[in-house]
């Protein structure tokens, strides 16, 4: 084929479409928008009846007549609920008989694969195809579904092409609790659930679905680590990943770009959200969930892991009316949870919070949370300019990117606001070097700056089997234990999945901006000077936060140096 329309091709074979036509036959269909059979019926280059009649001839389908359809959909309301309205119509497909586990439907062009498979995945029955003029399938759904209603339609179709999906009705929420007949056609649906709650059971936050030549491998993100788990057959990949690109609303016949989707879950009365993004890669496309389970989010200060002290500063910094707060930290260190757990604190009726997040992970009720959409220009720094605007008290950055966001976070903190963000920094104070190579002034950053902290996670050492030993001469030298320290390591046990390990704690460094830090950074004294002085006030370096864990019994000493320093 040539690439165009399979029925253009069809109708030029057949020598009923010139092939001069073509050209404008698919500018007329891409100017107004049509599918390719309206332009041909409004073109008058060919009618309804001879299309259906091709497409039946060139798949070798029955073609039934639109007076058999009509009377056929008297008896097919049951089935149309087998089938989103919106789906139906937007495909027109009907459905007209259900023959043991085989479903028969009707539709406009039977070489529309995706769709059929989607069918498939919807219902868990075999498809069986017929072809019928376009006027009456559209009558048909018209029986089936009442007259449309455009205003519905648009906004239903509007809300389906934002970047975020709505989860507020029911029908939107896969209920994993909810009995699934174990049938052979329904294995796919089967697999995803029990995938789905296996990992909410082992408390994974991503789940990786990676196809390769021969093999299909899934792995779940469990405290950090990634772990394999038994995978279905290779073959079972593309209706696997058919039926997930379904339930986030993303475009089944798309592989060749990477795209972005979510659903909602079910389980255990807890609606669960969880973010699908998906990217081609040689052998198929390889599939990323990040379950956001907000009944799970440690909203509390001290369940994170801060010392006694640190929380006292944390809290002083925060609760000032003005300035600038910043949490620093790689990729995955929790800055999303500490801020989430600060505004929480900071949220009452009195005070008008706003965020600008990407993506906005958990969503809380009284903070007014924005998502970015670069493609239409609400990036970081349109969303806070518009902030300035919107008369607020708190202001949370999702992550200080570039020198136009620190410049107006800055701004934003000389005038009254508390600002809270992000940055990407080794540790605490390194914040500040960060913000003066992005051009903001020390002796405004010095007026501005309330608290820096900078977090990793340590995995948390199982309970039911973490092992005590005492700590060898070498590392009291060179960790400054005691001798009547007792540390422990990891053992493994059922409880842990044999990994010694089972959740995960914050390790913290939190300095608390004093007149004298504030001094020394206006006069742009280096990083090891304003370490030295933190330390002097009682501020505890991340390493020796995360000593103090390991004294505390809470991770191993191994994960602590793995963490903190990159040691092996």
């Amino acid at each position: 084929m040539t690439g165009r329309p399979l029925i253009v091709d069809i109708l030029v074979d057949r020598k009923t479409l010139p092939e001069k036509e073509v050209p404008k036959l698919l500018v007329h269909q891409t100017k107004n928008n049509l599918t390719i059979e309206e332009a041909l019926i409004s073109s008058n280059i060919s009618t309804e009846d001879d299309i259906a009649k091709a497409y039946a001839e060139y798949f070798q389908v029955p073609l039934m007549p639109g007076e058999e359809l009509a009377k056929l959909v008297g008896s097919a309301y049951d089935l149309a609920k087998l089938l989103p309205e919106r789906f139906s119509r937007a495909n027109k497909v009907v459905p007209i008989k259900k023959d043991g586990e085989t479903l028969q439907v009707v539709l406009v062009n039977p070489g529309e694969i995706f769709v059929i498979q989607e069918i498939y995945l919807y219902t868990g029955l075999k498809v069986s195809v017929q072809v019928s003029v376009i006027s009456a399938i559209q009558a048909a759904l018209g029986n089936l579904y009442g007259e449309r209603d455009e205003v519905k339609e648009l906004a239903s179709r509007l809300g389906s092409a934002g970047e975020q999906s709505s989860f507020d009705t029911e029908e939107d929420v896969l209920d994993l609790s909810e009995a699934i007949p174990a049938t052979r056609e329904t294995q796919v649906v089967l697999f995803v659930n029990k995938m789905l709650e296996t990992s909410l059971q082992q408390r994974a936050s991503d789940i990786h679905i990676e196809p390769y030549a021969e093999e299909l491998r899934i792995r779940f993100r469990v405290d950090g680590i990634l772990n394999e788990v038994p995978p279905p057959p290779r073959n079972m990949y593309v209706p696997l990943i058919s039926r997930l690109k379904i339930l986030s609303k993303l475009d089944i016949a798309e592989k060749r770009v990477p795209q972005d989707g979510a659903f909602t879950m079910k389980y255990e009365n807890n609606k669960i959200d969880v973010r699908v993004s998906t990217c081609p890669t040689v052998y198929g496309e390889k599939m990323v969930m990040r379950i956001l389970n907000k009944a799970k989010l440690p909203l509390d200060f001290e369940k994170l892991g801060f010392e006694k002290q640190q929380l006292e500063a944390f809290i002083k910094g925060i609760n000032c009316p003005n300035g600038l707060i910043y949490v620093t930290g790689p990729t995955g260190s929790g800055k999303s949870t500490t801020l989430y757990t600060a505004l929480q604190m900071l949220n009452s009726p009195e005070k008008n919070i706003m965020t600008v997040e990407d993506p906005v992970e958990y969503k809380f009720h009284g903070i007014n949370q924005v998502h970015v959409k670069p493609k239409v220009g609400l990036t970081f720094a349109a969303a806070l300019r518009s902030f300035l605007r919107q008369d607020p008290d708190i202001i949370m950055l999702g992550e200080t990117r570039d020198a136009e966001t620190a410049e107006i976070c800055l701004r934003a903190a000389l005038t009254g606001h508390l600002v809270l963000s992000t940055l990407h920094t080794n540790d605490a104070l390194s914040a500040i070097t960060r913000l003066e190579d992005m051009g903001i002034e020390p002796f405004l950053l010095s007026s501005s700056l309330r608290v820096v902290e900078a977090q990793r996670l340590v995995r948390r050492l199982c309970p039911n089997c973490k092992q005590q030993y005492a700590p060898t001469p070498e590392m009291i030298q060179k960790y400054g234990f005691k001798e009547s320290d007792i540390l422990y390591t990891h053992v493994g046990c059922e409880a842990c999945n044999g990994l010694g390990y089972k959740g995960r704690v914050g390790i913290y460094e939190v300095v608390f901006i004093s007149p004298t830090l504030a001094d020394m950074i206006q006069r742009r004294e280096p990083l090891p000077a304003l370490q030295s002085q933190a330390r002097k006030e009682g501020a505890k370096l991340l390493f020796e936060s995360g000593l103090e864990k390991a004294r505390q019994g809470h991770t191993s000493l191994e994960e602590v140096v793995t963490v903190s320093t990159g040691e092996e």
